[in-house]
């Protein structure tokens, strides 16, 4: 809906845009596929690899210091944030362990730091 209103005097919803695209199926204008529910996408691991790899360089870092630095980096959270936090850190530590891109000492937090 971001990108649909981005510059535009009126807003869309989500639920104006699915009666507006019903109605032009209705009128025969689009195709009905267009309201089949989308495929699931395959995971993008870019940000794990990324959270995996400042870790692996600076070890000591703490998971405040690292969601510090992807906002600095002006990197996007999985869900399109800018706020990183560091339980979004965590978790992506926790999937590159899982997928062996970290060790398995980065699967145990205490007091944000690493042990």
């Amino acid at each position: 809906m971001r990108v649909i209103n981005r510059g535009q005097e009126a807003t869309w919803t989500v639920e104006r845009l699915r009666r507006t695209v019903r109605r032009l199926v209705a009128e025969g204008i689009v195709e009905a596929s267009l309201l089949d529910r989308a495929r699931p996408q395959p995971g993008d691991d870019r940000l794990i690899r990324l959270v995996a790899g400042i870790k692996a360089a600076a070890p000591e870092r703490t998971l405040q210091q690292i969601a510090s630095q992807l906002e600095a980096m002006r990197e996007r959270t999985p869900r399109g944030g800018t706020r990183w936090h560091p339980s979004s850190v965590k978790h992506l530590l926790v999937q590159a362990e899982r997928l062996g891109l970290a060790g398995a000492k980065f699967a145990h937090v205490t007091a944000g730091v690493w042990t």
